[in-house]
């Protein structure tokens, strides 16, 4: 019970900053930034099952939001 009363504390303290933190934290606010150089993401390889999915290709995938999952089970 003392475990769970310190972590409700915890967590209304952490939304607490962020519900009355700087404004600096708005991402509103942020400038974006240029990263220098160009590199190109490596093709995929050695995949041997798509899932939901048709096989992909850098390519394919130029100008798009992309999100990467990585699962590993040990």
């Amino acid at each position: 019970m003392r475990w769970l009363a310190c972590g409700i504390l915890v967590i209304s303290v952490l939304l607490g900053q962020m519900a009355w933190g700087d404004d600096k934290q708005d991402p509103k606010d942020w400038t974006p930034i240029k990263i220098p150089g160009q590199q190109a993401a490596p093709e995929f390889e050695d995949i041997e099952d798509w899932v939901n999915s048709k096989p992909l290709t850098m390519k394919s995938l130029k100008g798009k939001v992309v999100v990467v999952h990585f699962m590993a089970f040990a």
